[in-house]
């Protein structure tokens, strides 16, 4: 794999991995105004734990195709961009604004890395 489709497929992985966790925010922004009787702490983890697993697999599809080839180099570097972000939101992330936000961003984190754990067969 080339260079340049290298570095296309960790762009796409991360770019859609963080877009997934902007619009998970702003759904549960949305959520939280319409119905603020029925939103607790766990619809609020709940939301970023679905949202995780969505970003997953979608930043991994994504991954894929810009690979060019769904040979091993490319599913493998997605699979570890996956992985290298989930870390970062659950180590480093998690610590912002007081730790107020820590059980979502590690909700997002750990489902992401799991539903990539899906793809490691090699089937994309």
């Amino acid at each position: 794999m080339p260079i340049s489709g290298l570095f296309k497929t960790i762009a796409a992985t991360a770019g859609i991995f963080v877009a997934g966790f902007v619009v998970f925010s702003l759904l549960d922004v949305v959520l939280a105004v319409l119905q603020p009787r029925f939103y607790s702490t766990a619809a609020f983890i709940t939301v970023f734990g679905v949202g995780g697993i969505f970003a997953g697999l979608f930043s991994y599809t994504l991954g894929i195709e810009y690979a060019g080839d769904r040979k091993e180099t490319g599913r493998i570097y997605c699979i570890l961009t996956v992985w290298l972000l989930s870390l970062v939101f659950f180590f480093l992330l998690a610590r912002l604004e007081g730790r107020e936000y820590a059980a979502a961003f590690r909700s997002y984190a750990v489902t992401a890395a799991l539903s990539v754990l899906l793809m490691l067969k090699g089937k994309p």
